[in-house]
């Protein structure tokens, strides 16, 4: 079925569209017929129905005889021997109506007679200009389709890069934490199973809702905490209405990894990093903040973490999510704002 006859509203408004077009159509006919106007409308309102109907078949010869794959020659032929069939069914309905109407406007099946080649000619343009039209569309959704596509392929490559990323960190704070507690580092590596595990469940899907992506980053949370103890405090304030929002899975968790390694881990007496979200009827507002020493050597703060956070924004939301990073005095932020998706 096409695309337009699928919606009443997409149908009403290409019907609207065609009243110029009527229009155009009615006084072209109208001069070599010699009609007055409600000769004219009579004839070319449901004229203009059935031309509007007509134009909407090249969506079929269009999808099945693409451009591109298909000869010029094979092109044409179809295309033109079409249009002077349909030309000719849209001539049998015009003379039809035209003797239909021989009562309410007497003689009017010989007064139309001049003005049929007109028509046939119109409809013919009609039905040409909408096969164009039908190839461009095509291609715009041929190429909106590519974009997406696109586009959930380098989803699906920096969504790769996470867990690997993140598996080397863990392992080595592992690696640190065995010569110092055997027994912490065998709880770090109970817990880091645990995080992996949800991390590969939630990683399959395109979207989960904000609470659980928060769910995962305070397992993450409980991993960093067997590791620095109370060196590492974390405040929350998140709206309970943020937790309905969709969001890409595994979006949190590498902030909050930015916030303990170049933070957290910087710091001598350790820190307290602050959650907080907050939801408007249509976006979603997410801020980490966390102390770091700003003397302290480079950590390559904008590292891999917040550039594939970035990076997945963009391909997700284009220009409609943002990610900023703010810092002040030995503060260090980053913003998420993004649009709020609620499922149910």
């Amino acid at each position: 079925m096409h695309p337009l006859l699928s919606s009443r509203t997409n149908l009403a408004m290409y019907l609207t569209a065609w009243i110029p077009l009527g229009a155009m159509l009615g006084l072209v006919l109208s001069m070599p017929a010699g009609l007055d106007w409600r000769e004219t409308t009579a004839l070319t309102a449901p004229l203009s129905l059935l031309l509007a109907f007509v134009c909407l078949s090249p969506w079929y010869s269009c999808r099945f005889l693409p451009l591109g794959a298909t000869p010029a020659w094979k092109l044409l032929s179809n295309h033109v021997l079409a249009a002077v069939v349909l030309s000719g069914g849209v001539l049998l309905a015009a003379r039809a109506l035209a003797g239909g109407f021989s009562d309410a406007f007497p003689g009017l099946g010989q007064r139309f007679q001049p003005a049929l080649p007109v028509l046939a000619g119109m409809s013919i343009l009609f039905y040409l200009l909408a096969i164009a039209l039908h190839y461009a569309w095509f291609a715009v959704q041929s190429r909106r389709e590519a974009e997406v596509l696109a586009r959930e392929a380098e989803l699906r490559a920096l969504k790769a890069q996470i867990n690997p990323h993140f598996l080397f960190n863990s392992l080595h704070s592992i690696s640190a934490l065995t010569a110092v507690d055997a027994g912490r580092a065998r709880e770090m590596c109970i817990r880091l199973s645990d995080f992996l595990r949800n991390s590969l469940r939630l990683g399959e899907r395109t979207t989960i809702p904000f609470s659980e992506e928060l769910a995962l980053a305070r397992t993450y949370l409980e991993v960093e905490q067997v590791r620095f103890g109370q060196k590492l405090r974390v405040a929350q304030d998140i709206e309970d209405s943020c937790g309905d929002c969709e969001v890409p899975p595994l979006l949190v968790q590498p902030l909050v990894e930015n916030a303990i390694k170049h933070g957290i881990a910087t710091l001598v007496d350790g820190g307290e990093i602050s959650i907080r979200g907050r939801r408007s009827a249509d976006s979603l507002r997410f801020v980490i903040e966390n102390p770091f020493d700003p003397e302290a050597p480079s950590t390559r703060r904008n590292g891999i973490g917040l550039a594939n956070v970035r990076d997945r924004l963009a391909a997700r939301y284009g220009n409609a999510a943002r990610m900023e990073v703010e810092v002040e005095g030995e503060r260090y932020r980053v913003i998420l704002s993004l649009p709020c998706d609620a499922k149910g």
